[in-house]
């Protein structure tokens, strides 16, 4: 089943899950959009792997057309969490942490595969690392909510975000725009499309994204938190006769700035001497400043290629093949102290603490669709495959930079091999600092090497039951089912030279390491539909999700974790009101088991640990409630409420901030009778805790928007007001529920003035997020090997101008 490029598979390697849709996608409106009804037009979404009406589809879905996205200055997945309340982002170390219903990425190892799936034109987006990479040239985002256990499959069983890029079209069309803002913010993206022959078309897009930091980095005077980022696609569509159509997609981008690293935020371990934190007198002064002896820093190359067949056999039969391959590097660069201090050995007696996380990945996926329909019955079935190859490289500690002698000697002394040394921390013996001095290896070096094989089968049936009875005619079975297999594998060979740099030397090889272990699931979906009248959808939904165990990349690791399965029961009510106005209504409850986390704790031979496991199991219930549409031919709307109620039910787990699991030896030596727990965050007692009842990570438990926007004729055109609202309440970013590590509730306020002459011609928007200059963090993270806690924060208040042309 699995593609391999090449002349001879040209038609094969074209091909994978979803049907292209040119001319629907330039004419489909955005869910939030409250003109999308009024008119008379369908929103058009392709959710579950067709085109249908979103009041027509039995499940919770959001969809964001391109008016939206550009007037809302939606950039990157992150500012979507305005506009859908059910969805929480975050990052840290450099990847997306998207959480919805309370299921997400609950880890910051890169091995790790995500509990909510990113899709590009049907193709997966398998690192988290790679789903930060901006947004642009969009015809919609969709928000699946809620396991897609059927359609969607692997790593899904939060849901899925589906991004839908503008396609050929058969007249020449296009546009540019130019957004200037604060912090030096200056944004260009221009797309042209039409046809090149007969049976022909193109579109070609670009952007461009260079702002200044928001911090500083005090030491170097340099910024912190800016951008750099530069991104291609083209798309070549050809008609192969009256019933084929064969797309294929290059997409390129580039990011190089001082992004992605965490903040320093409080120590872990207040009063307890011997777990002091290592940069004490360096901290950055100012939150969204970070002192640091080295500038951090993301350095990220990623390209992608997708051919998509469509083939309409028959009226009733079609096929649709996608295949995608993506080459995703990335390396991040920080000192894991978050200080200015120049920590050594010879100098201050602590290890050096400047990490290099690389990621070097590809992937594979070929998904081929067969759709049935006919009166009574849609039917889609179809086969799935994925590959994933990634080999990260984690190293931390001593450069001759910071005065550290040569551990050179340690390592021969040990029987290390100068060039493994040199290899596991992913650089060359050649490499020199300071014109002709050869840079010694860290002393800890880990070179994963981490696969996964995935296949899967699937179907899903829409049944008119009237064809069993006029009486029924009214209601209509869903029946789906996914049968998923997937081979792990993993092997963490490492260097590490104990005790800060002292020693021992400690080597971990790949064949004492190397672990592989096989999941496979069957996640059916029922439901059923009742169309109680023209304009009201009344729905049920049992759905299961399933995502696999995987490895991390950690010294000497041999963890593949168990898999997550969840089982989730859905109610909705999809109603259209007089003039299009549009309600819908989801509450749901679920059950996961084996929700897997990941944590680090400080102590061991590097100076930190990880902790990955699988937490027995967790709940959930919830409602979300979404409506939009016109007040007056004027005045549009629309609002979104989501509850989410999700917390433990069981879950045995280690504190990292409780001073008794810190085994590191101090001065004066520990002592649990005298010294029990002097800390202001862990709990009393050592060993494992249980946190049945409290929240799940990244999910507040209320959280709302509301848009509005009037129109007012100016100037020959069409002049726009808006105005959003967003709010969400308290969240936890671990599972202690700890005030430090969360975020206070907040509200936050986003407002522009959208200027048209017409669909084609000028427009001028000015524009301002966050305009009351709400301060939140985004994420915490407890960096162990520092021995303190980091943090990301929300952008501050942004403003500027953009000016566009469109033909």
């Amino acid at each position: 089943m699995r593609v391999f490029l090449g002349a001879g598979s040209a038609i094969l390697w074209a091909m994978l899950a979803q049907p292209v849709f040119a001319q629907a996608s330039s004419t489909a409106t955005p869910a939030n959009d409250a003109a999308s009804t009024a008119d008379g037009n369908a929103i058009i979404v392709t959710a579950q792997r067709r085109e249908q009406a979103l009041q027509d589809v039995s499940a919770a879905i959001t969809a964001i057309g391109t008016d939206r996205l550009v007037e809302a200055q939606v950039n990157n997945l992150s500012d979507l969490q305005t506009i859908v309340p059910s969805v929480n982002f975050g990052n840290d170390f450099n990847q997306a942490k998207i959480f919805i219903r309370g299921v997400g990425a609950n880890t910051s190892t890169t091995g790790n595969a995500t509990g909510v799936a990113l899709h590009v034109d049907g193709a997966v987006v398998s690192r988290a690392e790679a789903q930060l990479t901006s947004l642009f040239d969009l015809a919609r985002v969709e928000v699946l909510r809620g396991p897609q256990g059927t359609l969607y499959g692997r790593n899904a069983t939060g849901g899925s975000i589906n991004l839908i890029t503008a396609k050929p079209t058969r007249t020449f069309e296009g546009y540019g725009r130019v957004t200037f803002g604060n912090y030096s913010n200056l944004i260009t993206e221009a797309a042209i499309s039409g046809p090149i022959t007969e049976g022909i078309a193109f579109r070609i897009a670009g952007k461009t994204e260079d702002r200044d930091g928001f911090g500083t980095n005090p030491v170097t005077g340099n910024d912190v938190d800016d951008l750099n980022r530069r991104m291609l696609r083209g798309h070549l569509q050809f008609d192969l006769g009256t019933a084929a159509q064969l797309l294929l997609t290059g997409e390129y981008f580039r990011q190089d700035d001082h992004s992605g690293a965490v903040h320093y935020l409080a120590a872990s371990f207040p009063n307890v001497a011997r777990l002091a934190p290592l940069g004490v007198g360096g901290y950055a002064t100012r939150p969204r400043d970070l002192a640091s002896e080295v500038d951090v820093g993301t350095d990220t190359e990623s390209y992608s290629f997708t051919g998509t067949l469509n083939v309409d056999i028959s009226d009733t039969l079609s096929l649709t093949n996608i295949a995608n391959y993506r080459k995703f590097d990335t390396s991040l660069f920080q000192d894991l102290d978050l200080s200015g201090v120049i920590n050594s050995l010879q100098t201050t007696g602590q290890a050096t603490t400047v990490q290099e996380r690389r990621i070097d990945s590809e992937q594979y996926s070929n998904e081929l669709q067969l759709n049935y329909s006919v009166d009574f019955l849609d039917l889609i079935v179809g086969g799935f495959y994925f590959h994933e190859r990634q080999r990260p490289i984690d190293n931390v500690g001593l450069s001759r930079r910071n005065g550290m002698a040569s551990n050179i000697p340690l390592l021969r002394a040990a029987g290390i091999d100068l060039a493994e040394a040199y290899a596991l921390c992913g650089y060359s013996p050649d490499d020199v600092t300071g014109g002709s001095t050869v840079i010694a290896p860290k002393r800890v070096c880990t070179r994963s090497n981490l696969g996964t094989d995935a296949y899967a089968v699937f179907g899903q049936a829409n049944i008119g039951l009237g064809l069993l009875s006029p009486a029924l005619e009214s209601l209509t079975l869903k029946l789906g089912g996914r049968y998923s297999h997937e081979k792990i594998d993993s092997a963490n060979p490492s260097i590490v030279i104990a005790g800060g740099g002292r020693g021992p030397v400690i080597r971990y090889t790949t064949e004492g390491t190397f672990r592989e272990r096989s999941f496979s699931d069957f996640t059916p979906e029922v439901g059923l539909e009742w169309r109680a009248m023209p304009d009201l959808l009344v729905y049920y939904t049992y759905a299961e999700g399933f995502k696999a165990g995987s490895g991390e990349n950690s010294a000497g690791s041999t963890t593949i974790v168990d898999p997550e399965t969840i089982q989730n029961h859905e109610l909705g009510i999809k109603a259209t009101l007089a003039n299009g106005f549009a309600i819908n209504l989801a509450a749901y409850t679920y059950d996961l088991q084996g929700l897997q986390l990941n944590k680090t704790i400080s102590g061991g031979p590097t100076g930190y640990q990880t902790i990955f496991q699988n937490a027995a199991e967790t709940t959930a219930k919830g409602f979300e409630l979404d409506l939009f549409g016109r007040l007056t031919p004027e005045f549009r709307i629309s609002a979104a409420v989501a509850y989410t109620d999700a917390k433990f039910q069981d879950y045995l787990t280690l504190d990292p901030l409780n001073p008794v699991n810190i085994l590191t030896p101090g001065t004066p030596a520990y002592n649990p009778v005298t010294n029990p727990n002097p800390t202001a965050f862990g709990a009393p007692g050592g060993g494992d805790i249980q946190l049945a009842g409290n929240q799940l990570r990244n999910t507040p438990r209320w959280a709302w928007n509301f848009h509005a926007e009037h129109d007012f004729d100016l100037a020959g055109g069409v002049l726009t007001a808006m105005g959003d609202v967003s709010y969400k309440s308290r969240t936890y970013f671990t599972e202690f529920e700890r005030e430090i590590e969360s975020t206070a509730a907040y509200a936050m306020v986003d407002a522009s003035l959208n200027w048209a002459a017409g669909d084609d011609g000028i427009r001028l928007q000015a524009w301002v997020r966050n305009l009351t200059n709400v301060d939140r963090v985004g994420s915490t993270f407890a960096l162990a090997t520092g021995r303190l806690l980091g943090a990301t924060y929300l952008p501050p208040r942004t403003y500027g101008v953009t000016v566009g042309y469109s033909f």
